[in-house]
């Protein structure tokens, strides 16, 4: 059976300040409660956030959180953590988050609260982010972490671990192949998760560098974008 990893922001959830398409949530619910396809949440996402995405979508099925270091099932709430994590980054994380709320002190950035194992510098103006990345990167230099940016924020997880680490262990875990998953993404930190699995799709709203890597892009924005790519699902893995 085909599986589906979808990503949350960009693609289910819009950004600040903006209406959720609960319509097109619920209609996207219709579908994934026949169960033609296995529908599952692959996000950078803490685990309660994609709880309440998961029920809205009647998902039943763990989901990938915070890059890949934990799985999630939102119907048992079971979580089980990457054992990929180095010990070395669970000795130091204390010191990361203290070094990222020191640098995000009086900038208009915060360090989100409500993550085990991964941080999120977030912020209201994306301006930012390119400064604080740099400013990140040269501070953590040679901590066990990697560091990725999406178009909200950037993201400091473990060495190691991403998104392509988070599909390696949910395939473990849910004894599934990865050649029977499509991924669908909107932003640049997901494209670990494309090189991951047999095919990968975008809703029209993706960054210039997914659409120019994925196999098919929808010409509708966010969760009419999944809608179109849920229906095309099968000729998009089998054009593959």
């Amino acid at each position: 059976m085909i599986t589906i990893l979808c990503d949350v922001d960009g693609c289910l959830v819009p950004g600040r300040r903006q209406v959720w398409d609960f319509a097109g949530l619920s209609e996207l619910a219709e579908r994934i409660e026949q169960r033609e396809y296995i529908f599952a949440l692959c996000s950078s996402r803490p685990a309660p956030f994609l709880e309440a995405v998961a029920r809205q979508l009647l998902i039943s099925a763990y989901c990938i959180c915070e890059n890949g270091a934990l799985l999630f099932h939102p119907l048992s709430k079971n979580v089980l953590v990457n054992p990929s994590i180095p010990r070395e980054y669970l000795t130091e994380q204390e010191q990361i988050h203290r070094t990222l709320l020191e640098l995000t002190a009086d900038t208009g950035a915060v360090v989100e609260v409500g993550k085990l194992y991964t941080f999120s510098v977030n912020t209201q103006n994306p301006e930012l982010l390119p400064e604080l990345e740099t400013v990140i990167a040269e501070r953590l230099k040679g901590a066990p972490i990697e560091i990725s940016k999406s178009a909200r924020s950037i993201e400091i997880a473990p060495l190691g671990i991403n998104k392509a680490e988070g599909v390696r262990f949910w395939c473990e875990v849910t004894q599934t192949n990865s050649t029977d998953i499509l991924a669908v993404g909107d932003t640049d930190n997901d494209l670990p998760m494309f090189a991951a699995v047999r095919a990968s799709a975008a809703p029209a709203n993706c960054s210039d560098l997914v659409r120019s890597t994925v196999n098919y892009v929808s010409n509708k924005p966010m969760v009419q974008g999944v809608l179109d790519i849920y229906q095309r699902a099968k000729a998009i893995m089998e054009d593959r």
